[in-house]
């Protein structure tokens, strides 16, 4: 992605504000790598104030006085997209997952770097763990400043020594005691690991430490044979603040989406949107032109978490300015298929947008990237709609399949994204939910669905966002 804006001292000001409490190494560069500033991350991690770094340039923060060898931050600037990749960092004995981040103004001319920093030092030191005799297992495994442990049918059999700081005298315990709210769910999660043989999946859990209060923690485990049984290798991080942040962004997601229907008395709309994470990649939007016509755009955009929260944030101003001129939804679509193109760069957006004229009775459904929506009449037909359309920003000259409908009393439309195709591109199942559910228990046994596959190892894989429509 390359972000569009125009800079002054209240954008960065601004920028800076929103990359405070991000929990990764954040730093904002000139494109000749003078530093801006940090995150407060990057003032922690290079123990630095922001008057010590300003206008330093970003190398001189290892005490070098030359550009890093091989760094991807020209590539970034000169083909305006992001470069990211890993490097180890001699002078301060880390390896650091890096991503460059060219934001450009409105002439398309490169106005800073954002650089992403995360320090992936431990998992380096693990990736041969498993090829260690029991000495030297044990040896790696307590250097790692992330906590460790090895479960056995349950029960902890190794624990080092960053994971005793949470619990002491882990050995021989029952790891699910340690986190009785996800009990049920930890041991379903862990039989599909040693069953299935699972190298690595990450789950979220609340922990209980010693002292009795509770934090969050990422759990990261493979699966692997400890002396000669089928054991389970979990690396565990205190995300507490990451999750409250998160929690943050996504509460204002959920926020912004919570709006009604503008015509309420036209129509009832119902919407569901579970996140496969925290913060999501799905969007919807309605807009009121007047007492007998809406606009409206459902959308996903590539990407997850802080990135794709960006994304939408980015193209919420732009549809926001195109309603604003215009309610034709191919018109809408065209235009922001140029607009997407040149101003997010290589990032794609899937959307369908929609019209609904009560004065008329007629709907104009416009797909790009999200191709298919589903129309029921009041008699209960379902009618299964196509409307092909490349993504936004794939190609500058995409045509964009409408379709018009002519809608009365009773009908229902459904819209949809691509996290609710298991239930939509099945037949039987779509029969089902449609034709015996009003649309609000659609809605809450789709979400009762999802609730039951997110306690599985392979968990919900993508963001799933539902709109429906039914007509008064």
């Amino acid at each position: 992605m390359n972000c569009l804006i125009d800079v002054g001292d209240e954008q960065i000001l601004n920028l800076e504000k929103v990359l405070k409490g991000i929990s990764d190494i954040i730093g904002v560069y000139k494109p000749d790598n003078t530093i801006l500033f940090y995150n407060e991350a990057g003032y922690n991690f290079f123990k630095k104030s922001d008057k010590e770094v300003k206008g330093k340039k970003c190398y001189e923060m290892f005490n070098r006085s030359e550009k890093c060898p091989n760094c991807l931050c020209e590539k970034a600037i000169e083909t305006k997209t992001i470069m990211q990749g890993e490097k180890y960092i001699p002078e301060i004995n880390k390896y650091m997952e890096y991503r460059y981040n060219p934001v450009v103004d409105s002439s398309g001319k490169v106005i800073f770097i954002v650089e992403q920093l995360r320090d992936v030092t431990e998992k380096k030191s693990l990736e041969n763990i498993l090829k260690e005799s029991e000495e030297r297992y044990r040896q790696i495994v307590d250097i790692s400043p992330d906590a460790i442990i090895i479960t056995v049918g349950g029960e902890i059999v190794l624990a080092n020594k960053e994971a005793l700081k949470y619990q002491k005298n882990l050995i021989g315990k029952s790891v699910y005691k340690y986190s009785s709210d996800f009990a049920k769910i930890m041991y379903k999660k862990m039989n599909q690991i040693l069953k299935n043989k699972i190298k690595k999946t990450t789950f979220d859990y609340k922990a209980v430490l010693s002292d009795d209060t509770k934090i969050d923690i990422e759990v990261s485990s493979s699966y692997l044979i400890y002396k000669g049984k089928p054991a389970i290798l979990s690396i565990l991080r205190d995300i507490t603040e990451r999750k409250r942040e998160l929690n943050s962004a996504a509460k204002i997601q959920r926020q912004l989406l919570k709006k009604p229907f503008p015509l309420e008395h036209k129509a009832n709309m119902e919407s569901l949107y579970i996140p496969a994470k925290t913060v999501s990649g799905d969007f919807f939007y309605t807009h009121k032109f007047n007492e007998d016509l809406i606009v409206g755009i459902i959308g996903d955009v590539s990407g997850k978490g802080i990135t794709a929260a960006l994304n939408i944030s980015a193209f919420n101003v732009l549809f926001n300015e195109e309603v604003l001129k215009n309610k034709d939804p191919s018109k809408i679509v065209n235009s922001l298929n140029k607009k997407v193109a040149k101003y997010l760069g290589e990032r794609y957006i899937a959307v369908c947008c929609f019209s609904f004229d009560f004065k008329k009775y007629q709907a104009k459904i416009v797909g790009a990237g999200i191709n298919q929506f589903i129309y029921q009449t009041d008699k209960c037909d379902i009618k299964n709609k196509i409307v092909r359309g490349s993504f936004l920003g794939m190609f500058e000259d995409s045509e964009f399949d409408e379709k018009i409908i002519n809608f009365k009393s009773g009908d229902k439309f459904y819209f949809f994204t691509d996290g609710l195709d298991f239930i939509f591109d099945n037949e039987e199942i779509k029969k089902e939910y449609l034709k015996s559910n009003t649309t609000t228990e659609l809605k809450n046994n789709i979400k009762s669905s999802l609730k039951s596959m997110s306690t599985d190892v392979d968990g919900i894989k993508d963001d799933c966002t539902l709109l429906t429509l039914e007509i008064k």
